[in-house]
C-alpha cells in the first residue's frame, strides 16, 4: 500500500527531473494531481529542510544541490552495488551489450544498477527503471524463488501483460518459460517486454532475496551471438562470492 505523502514527494521530484525548470506550485499541482493546499504545504515542507528553494520572485520552486549531496553520499556506501559494479562492467565489455542487475519491488523488476553498452545502438535504462515480470530479468527473479512466493507474486500481476497496456500473456505458457529457464540455467526474453530488444538473466538468492545478472540488447544481434552472451553471463555469475550465495 502506497503511502500517500512519501508518493507524493517523489512525483515532485520527479517531475523537476523531467522539466528540468523552476515551476510555481499550482503548476507542479496540476502536473502531480495533488490538491493546491496539499501541494503548497508539501513544497514549505521541502524548502524547509533544504530540498527546495525560491529562485525568485514569482520564479517558483527548483530543487537544491542537497538532493544531489544526499543521494551521493548514500550510494557512495551501497555495498551490494558496489561489490556487483565489477563483475557488471565485466559482463559489458565481454558481450558489449547493455549489463544490469535487477530485483523485484513488489510485482515488478527494477534496475539496482546499469552498465550501457559502449555501442552506438543498444539498449538504455538506469538505476531505478522498471521493467515487467515478463522480461527476461523477471524470469529470472521468478525462476529464484521458491514454488510458494512465485505463485504469490504470479497471482499478484494477473492478468498479465508484456506491457502497461499491452497485450495478455498466458500464464500457463509463462510458467513454462520460467520453469525451463531453470532447468537450463538462465532465461531469456525476445521483445516480450520491449518491442525489438532481447534480453538474458540469470537468477539467484541474497539473503533469501531474488536477484539477476542481466543483458539486454538489440534483438537481432543479441539473438545472433546469444551462445557467447549466455556463456559470459554464466561465467561473471560464477564469479559472486559463494558466501554471499549462501542460504
Amino acid at each position: 500500500m502506497d503511502v500517500k505523502t512519501a508518493v507524493r514527494v517523489f512525483d515532485v521530484i520527479n517531475l523537476f527531473a523531467e522539466v528540468r525548470q523552476p515551476m510555481i506550485y499550482s503548476e507542479i499541482a496540476r502536473r502531480t494531481e495533488i490538491p493546491l493546499s496539499s501541494c503548497h504545504a508539501l513544497l514549505q515542507t521541502m524548502v524547509a529542510k533544504g530540498y527546495l528553494y525560491a529562485p525568485g520572485v514569482k520564479a517558483g520552486y527548483y530543487p537544491t544541490q542537497r538532493l544531489l549531496h544526499v543521494a551521493r553520499d548514500i550510494c557512495s556506501e551501497d555495498p551490494l552495488t558496489l561489490m556487483f559494479q565489477p563483475l557488471l562492467a565485466t559482463l559489458r565489455d565481454t558481450t558489449g551489450e547493455t549489463a544490469a542487475l535487477a530485483t523485484l519491488a513488489g510485482n515488478r523488476v527494477v534496475y539496482l544498477d546499469v552498465m550501457e553498452s559502449r555501442q552506438k545502438i543498444r539498449y538504455s535504462d538506469e538505476p531505478g527503471g522498471f521493467m515487467s515480470v515478463t522480461s527476461a530479468a523477471g524470469k529470472a527473479l521468478l525462476g529464484a524463488l521458491a514454488p510458494t512466493p512465485r505463485r504469490k507474486l504470479l497471482d499478484s500481476c494477473e492478468p498479465l501483460t508484456i506491457a502497461p497496456g499491452g497485450s495478455f500473456v498466458d500464464r500457463a505458457t509463462f510458467e513454462r518459460e520460467i520453469e525451463q529457464g531453470i532447468a537450463d540455467g538462465w532465461h531469456r526474453s525476445t521483445g516480450e517486454s520491449i518491442e525489438d530488444v532481447a534480453g538474458l538473466a540469470r537468477g539467484f538468492l541474497i539473503h533469501g532475496e531474488a536477484f539477476a545478472l542481466v543483458i539486454g540488447a538489440p534483438k537481432a544481434r543479441l539473438l545472433s551471438n546469444e551462445q557467447h552472451a549466455v556463456q559470459a553471463l554464466l561465467e561473471v555469475f560464477a564469479q559472486i562470492p559463494p558466501s554471499l550465495l549462501a542460504a
